[in-house]
Order: C-alpha cells, then structure tokens, then sequence
C-alpha cells in the first residue's frame, strides 16, 4: 500500500483535522481504510506532523503487540483502529497539485 501510493501518487493519506477525516470517509463508503499512520512514535508516513486523532475507544490498544498501523472505520463513525499492517483493506493515496 505504501509503495504503490508513493509509486503512483506522493503517499498514505495523513489526516490533520476533522475535515480531512470526512474527505476520507466520502472517499471510501463503507468498510475500513489504511490511513497514513503509523505506530513509530505515531507518526504520518509523510513525515508530516499532525496532533488531530480519531481514535475509536480503547484505542490504540496494540493487541498482540502487533498492531502498527491504523485504518479509518469508513461507512461507521469514521473512527480511528490500530491493526496489523499485513490485514488486507483498500487503502487512500493523495497527490499534490
């Protein structure tokens, strides 16, 4: 996921505020989504830095100790969930114009 959103756009899509949390959600419909965030000191796979979280209770609870990245609940309540990054979901790139 990251490769190809870096390959053929600029990468994951961070989210910095309530907003772009909704542009996402309009993207995706329903289902969960890879966001660009990842458990390294929870950072944005574009190194860009964003205080914004979504998180959806008891989360991020790194269960198993294997959850580092983070999907968007799409079609829900849009919250945010630590999973595994070998789970396969759609994921959101986003370009610069």
């Amino acid at each position: 996921m990251l490769y190809y959103c870096r390959k053929h756009y600029t990468d994951l899509a961070s989210v910095r505020n309530a907003a772009e949390n909704q542009k996402v959600d309009d993207v995706i419909p329903a289902g969960a989504a890879w966001i660009g965030l990842f458990r390294d000191s929870w950072k944005w796979s574009d190194g860009s830095f964003s205080s914004f979280r979504y998180w959806a209770p008891g989360q991020p609870d790194n269960y198993g100790g294997k959850e580092g990245c983070v999907s968007a609940d799409l079609g829900g309540d849009g919250k945010w969930w630590d999973s595994p990054c070998d789970n396969k979901r759609p994921f959101i790139c986003y370009s610069e114009c």
